[in-house]
C-alpha cells in the first residue's frame, strides 16, 4: 500500500511539474516544449493540409488556405503556404532586437521563427513554422496562451502531397517569378496596418480567394 501511495506521489510530482512549466512567463521555453512533444495528432482537414486546433480555440471561417480561429476574444489568422512547402523554398529569418520577442524556431527538419512587437498594451503576433503562419493581435493577459496555441496548431500541421502537386497544376494556385514567398517576412507592420488587413480579410466574400496574407504583401513588395 505505501508503495503505490509512493508512486502516485511521485506520478502527481510530475504531472504538477509539467503544468507549472508550460504555464512559466519564458514564451520561448514553452513554444519549444510544444514543438518537441511526443505526440502529435490532427483534428482539423484544410486544403492540401491538416491541423490540431487546441482546447478553447474555434474555427469560425475558411477560405482555402486562410483559417480563422479565435480564443478568448482573439483572432488569430492561420495560413498554409502549399507552394513553399512543395518547393522546399530555404528559410530565412533575422532576429529582431527590437522586438518584445524574436528567436528563431526549429525542429527534427522543420524550420521557423516567432515575433512579437508590442503596441498600446496589446501584442501583434506572428509565428511560423513548417511552411505555416500564424498572426494575431492580442491582449496583454492572452500573450502566453496565444504562444502556446500558436505553437501547438503549427507544429501538428501535415501536408498531403498528392493533394499539394495536384493543387499546384491549377492556375489558381500558382505563383509567378515575380511573385515571393511572404511567410518567412515579419510585417513588423503598425496596428493599423495589421486592421486594415483583418477588415480586407473579414469582409471578403468571394469564391476566388487570393491567399489575402501572401497578396498583400506581394502588393507591398512592388510598392516599394
Amino acid at each position: 500500500m505505501r508503495k503505490i501511495l509512493v508512486l502516485m506521489l511521485v506520478v502527481f510530482t510530475m504531472s504538477a511539474c509539467t503544468v507549472v512549466n508550460i504555464n512559466t512567463n519564458n514564451y520561448i521555453d514553452n513554444i519549444n516544449k510544444v514543438i518537441k512533444r511526443e505526440s502529435k495528432y490532427t483534428n482539423k482537414n484544410a486544403v492540401g493540409f491538416q491541423y490540431y486546433l487546441p482546447n478553447g480555440v474555434i474555427q469560425t471561417e475558411v477560405n482555402n488556405f486562410n483559417q480563422r480561429l479565435m480564443s478568448k476574444g482573439d483572432i488569430y489568422y492561420l495560413y498554409a503556404d502549399v507552394v513553399s512547402y512543395y518547393h522546399k523554398v530555404e528559410f530565412k529569418y533575422k532576429e529582431n532586437k527590437k522586438a518584445y520577442l524574436s528567436k528563431t524556431i526549429s525542429y527534427d527538419g522543420k524550420y521557423g521563427y516567432v515575433e512579437v512587437n508590442e503596441d498600446n498594451g496589446k501584442y501583434f503576433v506572428e509565428m511560423m513554422f513548417n511552411y505555416a503562419k500564424i498572426e494575431s493581435y492580442v491582449k496583454k493577459e492572452n500573450l502566453k496562451d496565444a504562444l502556446n496555441n500558436m505553437a501547438f496548431i503549427l507544429s501538428s500541421v501535415k501536408y498531403n502531397d498528392d493533394i499539394v502537386k495536384s493543387l499546384l497544376g491549377n492556375e489558381k494556385y500558382k505563383l509567378s517569378e515575380s511573385e515571393t514567398y511572404n511567410i518567412f517576412k515579419t510585417k513588423k507592420a503598425s496596428n493599423d496596418n495589421f486592421l486594415k488587413y483583418v477588415d480586407e480579410y473579414d469582409n471578403y466574400d468571394g469564391e476566388n480567394v487570393k491567399d489575402l496574407i501572401e497578396k498583400k504583401e506581394i502588393d507591398q513588395d512592388k510598392d516599394n
